[in-house]
C-alpha cells in the first residue's frame, strides 16, 4: 500500500476494530509522515507499529508465533467472507481451520494486491462477494469489512 491517505486510514479502521498493532511492508510508507499521521487523526501515536521490509519472513514469523494468517485477496483460493465463519470452526464446518486468537489480517497494495508467496503460506483467504457493477472496494473500506467480520466471527466462537 503505498497512498498515505490510505495508510493512515488503516489505522482509524484498525483502532475501530480493536487491532493491536499495525505492520507496514515494503514500499508502504511509515509513520511520522505527516499525511499519515494527519489522516490516522493522530492514531499511529496510540496503535503500536512495526516496519518490516519482507513480508514473506514476517509471514513465516508470525505463523511460527502461532497466528492465523488471513490473506483479504480476489484470488482462485479465496473462499467468501460469507463462509469465513465455517472455516474458523464455528458451526461444526467440515473444513474447518483451528483458529488462534492471534490473528493476522493481510491487505494488500490497491494495484497489485497481495504476492502470489504470501497467498500461499496463509491459512484462509478471503474476499467479498461484489454484487454491483465495481469488482473492488478501497483497501481501507475492505479490510474494515473483513476486521469486523472477524471480529463478529470470533466473538460467536465465545459463546
Amino acid at each position: 500500500m503505498y497512498d498515505t491517505f490510505n495508510v493512515g486510514g488503516m489505522y482509524r479502521v484498525s483502532d475501530a476494530a480493536g487491532v493491536t498493532k499495525v505492520y507496514h511492508c515494503g514500499q508502504t510508507p511509515v509513520p511520522p509522515d505527516p499525511k499519515i499521521v494527519r489522516a490516522s487523526v493522530g492514531l499511529v501515536n496510540y496503535i503500536p507499529w512495526e516496519y518490516k521490509q519482507d513480508i514473506l519472513a514476517l509471514v513465516k514469523s508470525l505463523k511460527v508465533e502461532g497466528y492465523t494468517i488471513i490473506v483479504l485477496e480476489q484470488n482462485e483460493k479465496s473462499i467468501s467472507i460469507d463462509e469465513l465463519g465455517m472455516r474458523m470452526g464455528n458451526v461444526g464446518a467440515r473444513h474447518a481451520l483451528p483458529v488462534q486468537q492471534n490473528i493476522a489480517l493481510i491487505s494488500g497494495n490497491e494495484t497489485f494486491g497481495v504476492k502470489q508467496e504470501v497467498i500461499e503460506l496463509a491459512d484462509i483467504v478471503v474476499e467479498l462477494p461484489m454484487y454491483g457493477i465495481n469488482k473492488s472496494l478501497n483497501v481501507v473500506v475492505s479490510t474494515g469489512i473483513a476486521l469486523y467480520e472477524i471480529r463478529r466471527t470470533l466473538s460467536l466462537e465465545d459463546k
